[in-house]
């Protein structure tokens, strides 16, 4: 991404209140790593500092957006899901170090598959292994992933018509 563009990035990234308001590509897997520096998924999910976006592809990456948190407590505080909950909302995968309970939970409602790691992987690393994933066999979570952005065959209903009988 040239410098201009990660500019303009930014700019509708600050405007947005979440990665789905975001104009980029349909054909893009949206992956989010909970990451204080982008390099490696270090983070547990609702004390997490920030989180980096990449658009993926079989052949593609691209960083989208990133976002910083404010520190919080690790006191079992919802509240401090919220914000991070609503500007993920739009993403299909969050890599994080753990997740609790209710966050998963609240992730999985929105449609994001939330998927723990250990040990700190590194980001490429990650995005390396889900672009193999898309180039061989596709996991079930990543099958339904795609089947969702298939665009819907609204025509499958003009078959119907007259069928009905009420």
């Amino acid at each position: 991404m040239t410098n201009s563009a990660e500019k303009a990035q930014d700019s509708e990234l600050s405007e947005s209140a979440c990665i789905s308001q975001l104009s980029i590509r349909k054909d893009w897997i949206k992956v989010a790593f909970s990451s204080m520096d982008g390099e490696s998924v270090d983070q547990h999910f609702g004390s997490a500092r920030g989180f980096y976006v990449y658009g993926v592809t079989e052949k593609e990456v691209s960083l989208i957006a990133s976002k910083s948190f404010p520190k919080e407590k690790k006191d079992g505080n919802e509240d401090k899901l919220k914000p991070k909950l609503s500007w993920l909302l739009g993403c299909d995968i969050v890599y994080c170090g753990s997740i609790g309970g209710s966050a998963s939970r609240q992730l999985i409602s929105m449609g994001v598959h939330p998927k723990v790691v250990k040990e700190g992987p590194d980001v490429d690393d990650l995005i390396i292994e889900l672009q193999g994933e898309l180039a061989g066999e596709i996991s079930p979570m990543l099958q339904r992933i795609l089947k969702s952005k298939q665009p819907k065959n609204e025509e499958r209903f003009s078959e119907m018509d007259g069928a009905w009988d009420e």
